[in-house]
């Protein structure tokens, strides 16, 4: 219990040292903890999608080679000109054991183009894998921001719980000595708030253990995650968030100027981007194939017949055919014209489709430029006004009432407002945070993919 001279004392001192604990704390990370970036890193590696994704590369490499060849030759293998009232070989001099070989040979440069189709169909796959990379950072860094953020509600409400729990027992040392208009419904709010309090903690380190669960799920199973490797400390409100992406100052002018044509050409390099683009390339090789289907096919043949003796044992010549056939096509308006204008309609609607995409990238990319912009007002509006301005208030509160010249409700309501505005920081920089790591998602610079270069390389191409 405190005395009624040394309340107003006590409690000013100790509001001063909660506010400045949290306030001016380093961040200091356990030994067991995981950083984001090796988060992020293990979940790229036990990715699926990305092992998937590269079988599928390789599947379309290895079906080009097959669709450059040429199809197997036939073999034919026949008995000509048997007589049928004896069935002996040797009675007629027409009759022959023949052997054919035919091959048939591709329309104009067709094979070459299917090849070069599939190998372009491969060569999306490590834009498509490095967007997914960026993708995967985007959604771990979500769910480890917001783990981090419930760690740090966990602390703030700790910290605030021995004020609480002070502000009981003044109020029921007030009561005890009947001094100044203390009434028993102050000691009850006093609890009911100390108790709520205590609900929050529990509700928050619930939540925590529900983002491990969901953060575990990108982890291979041989990962464990618990509380202490996000057990950290809280992190200065005037310093960046540890591991986090930064801005270039070029890329932060582009945005500030709402530069839309320069932030276009910066976002045409994006990897989902140049995805569709390897998409504009295999539907441009449609139409070289569909355009090569008005080139004549030719076959060539070629057979031997064997024919032997005649009855009385006079040798017989054998026989060597070889013969060429060709298909041309002369009624080309209803197979070789449509299947033409459907590659070129199918060539133009993937265009379409990059031009949306790139809209689509261009506008999420300026709305998190505006949430990110206006969050760092907000950050700044919260540190040097509201939340000075809010332990002020909960200072003179509790004094005034240590001093008989406030009631309790007040005091209450500034360290519940006080406790709510911290909060509410918290998720400021929880939302700053998120808001760089996706705008450094938007400018995911494909050329610099070491994935796609490796790729292109064990292809025998350029990257």
């Amino acid at each position: 219990m405190f005395y009624s001279t040394n309340l107003p004392i006590a409690a000013s001192f100790f509001c001063k040292v909660c506010y400045l604990s949290f306030l001016v704390l380093p961040y200091t990370a356990n030994a067991a903890e995981l950083s984001l970036s090796q988060v992020q890193q293990l979940a790229i590696e036990n990715d699926p999608w990305l092992a998937g994704n590269r079988l599928q590369e390789q599947a379309l490499i290895a079906s080009s080679d097959a669709a450059a060849t040429l199809p197997d030759p036939l073999i034919s293998v026949g008995l000509a000109n048997l007589p049928t009232d004896t069935f002996r070989f040797n009675q007629e001099p027409m009759t022959q054991f023949k052997v054919g070989l035919s091959q048939q040979l591709s329309r104009g440069d067709s094979l070459s183009l299917k090849r070069q189709q599939m190998r372009q169909q491969a060569a999306q796959h490590p834009y498509l894998r490095q967007d997914r990379q960026a993708k995967i950072k985007v959604m771990v860094a979500e769910l480890w921001l917001t783990m981090v953020s419930t760690q740090q509600r966990i602390k703030i409400i700790e910290q605030s719980r021995p004020l609480f729990l002070q502000l009981v027992e003044i109020v029921e040392a007030h009561y005890s000595s009947a001094q100044g208009s203390t009434r028993q419904q102050d000691i009850v709010n006093a609890q009911l708030e100390l108790a709520r309090l205590e609900d929050r903690l529990s509700a928050s380190i619930a939540d925590r253990a529900t983002n491990l669960a969901k953060l575990s799920q990108w982890l291979y199973t041989g990962v464990q995650l618990n509380s202490q490797w996000i057990d950290m400390d809280m992190p200065d409100y005037n310093r960046a968030w540890p591991s986090l992406p930064t801005l270039e100052p070029a890329i932060e002018h582009l945005l500030r100027q709402q530069d839309r044509s320069a932030l276009a050409q910066r976002l045409a390099q994006h990897p989902a981007i140049l995805a569709i683009e390897q998409q504009i390339k295999v539907s441009r090789s449609a139409i070289q194939i569909a355009q090569q289907q008005y080139q004549p096919q030719w076959a060539v043949n070629a057979s031997y017949a064997l024919r032997d003796n005649d009855p009385i044992g006079n040798d017989r010549a054998d026989f060597f055919s070889i013969g060429v056939s060709v298909d041309i096509p002369f009624f080309t308006a209803q197979k070789q014209d449509k299947a033409l204008l459907a590659s070129r309609l199918q060539a133009e609607s993937v265009k379409t489709d990059k031009l949306l995409a790139l809209r689509s990238l261009l506008a999420q990319l300026q709305s998190t430029w505006q949430t990110f912009d206006s969050i760092n007002q907000r950050i700044e509006h919260y540190e040097t006004k509201i939340l000075p301005q809010m332990a002020e208030q909960s200072e003179a509160a509790l004094t005034a009432y240590t001093t008989d010249d406030g009631n309790f409700s007040d005091v209450m309501r500034a360290n519940i407002a006080q406790l709510n505005t911290e909060l509410e920081l918290i998720q400021l920089h929880t939302a700053h945070a998120l808001s760089l790591v996706q705008l450094d998602y938007y400018f995911n610079d494909a050329a610099a993919s070491t994935d796609r270069i490796n790729n292109t390389q064990n292809r025998g191409e350029q990257p």
